[in-house]
This record gives C-alpha cells, sequence and structure tokens, in this order.
C-alpha cells in the first residue's frame, strides 16, 4: 500500500473517531438541555403549563396523604393528597413559577397551606382548572409565592408523544 492510501486511510479514521466523539457530546448535551426544558403539559389541551425544573417541595400539615413519587425524569417529587369542603379529593404537586392564568380573586378561608391565601388557576389556552397559586398573607415575611398544581390535570410532555394517534385516513 503506498504511502498516500496509507495517510488518506488514515485521515479517514481520524475524521470518523472525531465524528463519533461529536455526536456523542452533542447527544449528551441534548439530553441534558431536554431533561432541564422538559414541560408538564395540561391535559385537556396540551399547553406548557410548567417546567420540571420548577417543581418544589412545599409540604402542607394539612394534606391526607403524602408520598415522594418520580414525574417524568423529576425524581422524589412530593405528591400530596388533599380534600376541599365539598368533598373532591385532588393530588398536588408545588411548583416556584408556572404558565396558567388567574381565574379569582385572592381568598383566604379553607386554605390547604396556613397563612397563605389562594387564587384558582386555569390552562391560558383552554381554561381547564390546573390548580391554585398561594400567597403569602404576611407580606413582611420572607415566605413567597408558589402554585399548587392538579396532578391529574397535567401530562408530563413525552407521555403526551405516545397518546398522539393519526387520523385513519393519515394511515396506509
Amino acid at each position: 500500500m503506498s504511502a498516500s492510501v496509507s495517510q488518506n486511510l488514515l485521515s479517514i479514521l481520524k475524521f470518523a473517531v472525531f465524528f463519533m466523539i461529536a455526536q456523542f457530546v452533542n447527544n449528551v448535551i441534548s439530553n441534558t438541555d431536554h431533561h432541564l426544558h422538559s414541560f408538564f403539559l395540561c391535559r385537556k389541551c396540551g399547553r406548557e403549563i410548567v417546567q420540571v425544573s420548577n417543581v418544589i417541595n412545599v409540604p402542607s400539615d394539612m394534606a391526607i396523604s403524602k408520598r415522594n413519587d418520580s414525574l417524568g425524569p423529576a425524581d422524589r417529587v412530593m405528591v400530596q393528597l388533599f380534600k376541599n369542603p365539598q368533598g373532591a379529593m385532588f393530588e398536588v404537586i408545588t411548583t416556584k413559577e408556572a404558565n396558567v392564568f388567574r381565574a379569582s380573586e385572592q381568598v383566604s378561608g379553607d386554605t390547604w397551606w396556613p397563612g397563605y391565601n389562594w387564587i384558582i388557576l386555569g390552562c391560558p389556552q383552554c381554561h381547564q382548572h390546573v390548580g391554585w397559586e398561594y400567597i403569602p398573607q404576611n407580606k413582611n415575611s420572607d415566605a413567597k409565592s408558589f402554585f399548587g398544581l392538579v396532578l391529574s390535570n397535567l401530562l408530563y410532555e413525552n407521555e403526551a408523544d405516545e397518546l398522539i394517534v393519526l387520523p385513519k385516513s393519515y394511515q396506509s
């Protein structure tokens, strides 16, 4: 084999190794980035409601039960079960931010987090009830507002991809 053929093969091999390493690094970065920017969606219309990275655990003594669960890529998410005065039960997760619209004025009674007022929240697209915002009653405290979102009204975006079905007219 001539020297120029050997050099060409070596160049091709170097390129192939470099290309495979670049693809691997890109996949690692993409997977990490996707985890940071993955969303829980409105179960009714699919609108992005909250980034997984915004989930926080805010325990309440008013919860009937509490459990830690894995929801999408989020591990150890506190899911709390509450019962409202009308007897409806809600499994709730808490977040520091959410893409929602406020559907009511602040209410101070019947709160699941004593010391907080609440506002009913809806999906900004379809207006489906998605939870409540909790606002500290004492404006001078270090307490911050947070969101209590109804787990059954949310869907992790990767699970939504599995639910999408093509109409029969598009299937071959």
